[in-house]
């Protein structure tokens, strides 16, 4: 025999034409789930960022209308010589104001007064608590001045309880 008509190949066998591959099912399925499971997630998330976020507009909304509630009923207090701030108590609010902001806002939260603007009749600086969300508002603008309690900031905030430590 001569070197020319030796074969060098190396025992594969060449098929023409098309092959066909046998797909492992359990990678496929696991795969399916993964992918699954991360949909799930990623709308989880979605869906809690949109009730977080819906909430804390419709807080910020209340808020807006507890400053006006305060300005009006400051304005009524004014003219009955008294002031609806009292710092001696725990809300910050003489008797009666909680009630009266009540009527005339929307709220379902309550209310804490931090500061009052006895000239201008308008909140310096006020809390507002509904459920898990907190405003705070807090006046930029000019105090002692007709424009105290007109440009503010509200800041909302979202908290949950993590742990509760009871007394033994």
């Amino acid at each position: 025999m001569s070197d020319n008509n030796i074969d060098n190949r190396t025992g594969e066998v060449h098929v023409e034409g098309t092959q066909f591959y046998k797909r492992n099912a359990i990678g496929r399925t696991l795969r399916v789930a993964l992918l699954i499971f991360v949909g799930f997630v990623l709308a989880g998330v979605l869906l809690t960022w949109a009730a977080i976020d819906a909430g804390a507009r419709q807080a910020y909304k209340e808020a807006r209308d507890i400053r006006r509630a305060l300005r009006a009923v400051g304005i009524e207090y004014y003219g009955n010589m008294a002031s609806i701030y009292d710092p001696d108590r725990p809300d910050g609010l003489s008797v009666g104001v909680a009630d009266k902001i009540e009527q005339i806002s929307t709220r379902t939260g309550e209310v804490i007064l931090y500061s009052w603007d006895d000239e201008a009749h308008a909140p310096i600086q006020f809390e507002y608590q509904k459920g898990l969300y907190r405003v705070v508002y807090t006046d930029v603008g000019d105090t002692g001045g007709y424009s105290a309690g007109t440009e503010g900031d509200f800041h909302v905030y979202y908290s949950f309880e993590v742990l509760t430590f009871e007394a033994e």
